[in-house]
């Protein structure tokens, strides 16, 4: 049996510093409603939220990572760091989180798949759902294997990475938002000092031949199932779904409008907002429900794989 790996790593993140040297503003409008923007807008009163680039008064990153029966090299674990600060810079850096909060990060790694649901019927004392990686909120840990693809099996934590932070900052995010999130911080890398999310093939696979066939779900049948409807079709494997929400997180994420909406819910959700989703477009979404539902569309029969950067 293989030594565990060193527990704790959280010393390496030092050495990784996030990348936040811009200004985020913030205003509010003649409506009352608030805006976050990294760009100063001249004749406008606006508040400066300055970028953390001093060690602050409490720790952000609590990570630690252990394998099982399996070798992962320097380079890998040094990966791992670095994939879990990109997923926390994009929520710091695009979404403005503000974090109140430690989000502990542990990770498991296991040497292959039959040890990974062996370990997950142990854990949960009944036979799991497929899958290549799982969040336990209980502990905060993440628990993935290595997969025949290895560096799927790097993509993975950086999606239940996302779920962590999800969870413990908007714990009443809606799963559509929850994993739609999640499913594009697979594709997040970092090119010349800019974040970037590319089209998810996989989603784009699912999402293509629906969208041909005239299958694919309508915007507000979307936004309106409840979280026990996801949880039976993720219990069930059911992958459009889930292909769906990454693939209109990317859609939301590409447009200005799009963007702002994902930004304002995401903060209503922080300050403990539960308002359903859908009864929030047509007050946060230009073109309310109607209007999101034409650019989805239209979005969908061009061109989807080129990359974003932030």
């Amino acid at each position: 049996m293989t030594p565990h790996l060193p527990a704790v790593l959280a010393t390496l993140l030092s050495l990784i510093p996030l990348n936040a040297t811009a200004n985020i503003y913030k205003w509010i409008d003649e409506n009352g409603q608030v805006h976050f923007s990294d760009k100063k807008i001249e004749n406008i009163k606006q508040e400066v939220i300055k970028s953390r680039k001093h060690k602050s008064d409490w720790s952000r990153f609590d990570i630690s990572v252990e394998a099982i029966d399996t070798n992962l090299s320097n380079q890998e674990l040094n990966r791992i760091v670095t994939d879990v600060n990109l997923v926390y810079e994009f929520y710091d850096r695009v979404l403005f989180f503000d974090f109140y909060k430690t989000v502990p990060v542990k990770v498991l790694v296991l040497k292959d798949k039959k040890a990974y649901y062996e370990h997950l019927r142990k854990r949960m004392g009944k036979e799991p759902s497929a899958s290549y990686g799982i969040y336990f909120s209980q502990d905060n840990q993440i628990i993935v294997y290595i997969q025949e693809d290895r560096a799927r099996t790097f993509r993975t934590i950086k999606h239940e990475v996302s779920h962590a932070i999800t969870d413990t900052v908007t714990p009443y995010a809606q799963s559509w938002l929850n994993e739609g999130l999640a499913e594009q911080m697979e594709t997040l890398t970092k090119v010349n000092g800019q974040l970037r999310i590319t089209s998810h093939w996989e989603n784009y696979r699912w999402v293509n031949p629906l969208k041909r066939h005239e299958r694919l779900m309508d915007i507000s049948t979307f936004l309106r199932l409840p979280n026990t409807r996801w949880r039976h079709a993720q219990r069930n494997g059911t992958a459009p779904l889930q292909a769906q929400a990454g693939q209109f997180l990317y859609f939301l994420l590409s447009t200005p409008v799009g963007k702002s909406f994902v930004i304002r819910l995401v903060h209503k959700l922080e300050r403990g907002d539960r308002t359903h989703s859908y009864y929030l477009v047509d007050k946060d979404y230009i073109g309310g429900i109607r209007g999101l539902e034409i650019n989805w569309r239209n979005w969908l029969s061009g061109e989807t794989d080129k990359y974003i950067t932030f």
